[in-house]
């Protein structure tokens, strides 16, 4: 590459011509500083496709994503990961919370076979999973790990403990994400929040839980009058008002201010609206700026959780 051009002819030579000229630089270098700590990014969410990537950052390179379902594409989950600065390579394993289509995707098998992802689920959902067209290249790899109802590690250093949850015939399941760093609690496609969930996620950090539908919007949309019946109910899906209600009442069971981030999963495109969820949130004040809105095209902001963070909770515990 030549030399850059001296920046004082340059000046003054638009001095005389009044024309602005550029000097040519070389571009500069992007370099990742390595940086422990917990992060959470939300890939896309909604009924075209959802996924969530959490990133656990122990030693610099390693395998070090975890995915929250896999409900896109090989071409979008590519393009998706790599505008969050991260890639395939990166990519430990993938925990499922059900096996929709919207949050699992078939089509994405051999891409998780190519790079040695490990998929996780609930054995409710094994014989699904085993049934859908195209999966058995993850079972021939020896990729799938089916759990039951206690914990489990679906990478190290993060220790996933679940609940199950009403949604549709198999139900879903809800994690808590425990690390070092912090905790993430993540719930989506749920048709109530019960007692059980609400005491599951009382102290997280960081809390994912879904806000589908405004219940005005659903009962006047074009859909289907059995869809909405169905979205409706304890075995469909979360109203903004039932998540705000379920938000509230995690955060007075939570010490410490906690959850300080809310991240809102799975809003409709057709039945609901951010202005809507958000007038719904601002009831609070305080709480409506702890919210991250998803949504089903865009990545949201990577939050991040520091190592400070946990030590001064246990400080304020133990001097309490």
């Amino acid at each position: 590459m030549a030399d850059p051009k001296p920046l004082q002819p340059l000046l003054f030579a638009q001095a005389l011509t009044g024309q602005r000229l550029t000097v040519d630089r070389p571009p500069a270098q992007k370099i990742r500083e390595y940086r422990p700590g917990l992060s959470i990014c939300c890939l896309g969410s909604g009924s075209g496709g959802n996924c969530t990537a959490l990133r656990l950052t122990e030693t610099d390179g390693s395998r070090d994503v975890l995915l929250l379902d896999a409900g896109f594409g090989k071409r979008r989950t590519t393009t998706k990961l790599n505008e969050a600065g991260v890639g395939w390579r990166h990519v430990r394993a993938v925990l499922l919370s059900h096996l929709d289509r919207d949050h699992f995707k078939p089509a994405l098998t051999r891409t998780l076979v190519e790079h040695g992802v490990t998929v996780h689920l609930h054995h409710w959902h094994l014989d699904e999973l085993a049934q859908a067209r195209g999966t058995q290249p993850l079972f021939d790899a020896g990729l799938v790990e089916p759990f039951g109802d206690g914990a489990l590690m679906p990478m190290p250093g993060v220790t996933a403990t679940t609940t199950r949850l009403q949604h549709d015939m198999q139900g879903t399941i809800g994690y808590r994400l425990s690390t070092r760093f912090g905790d993430v609690g993540f719930a989506t496609d749920l048709g109530h929040a019960p007692r059980k969930l609400i005491d599951h996620f009382a102290g997280v950090d960081v809390l994912c839980i879904e806000s589908n539908y405004d219940e005005k919007m659903t009962i006047n949309s074009s859909r289907p009058v059995w869809v909405n019946r169905r979205n409706l109910s304890d075995s469909g899906h979360l109203s903004n008002e039932q998540a705000y209600e379920a938000v509230q009442q995690i955060r007075d069971k939570s010490p410490h201010g906690n959850p300080r981030h809310v991240v809102l999963l799975h809003r409709s495109q057709q039945c609901n609206h951010p202005m809507k969820v958000k007038r719904v949130f601002e009831r609070d004040p305080e709480l409506s700026k702890r919210v991250t809105l998803t949504d089903q095209r865009k990545r949201t902001r990577w939050i991040n959780l520091k190592p400070m963070h946990r030590m001064q909770r246990e400080q304020m515990t133990l001097a309490g």
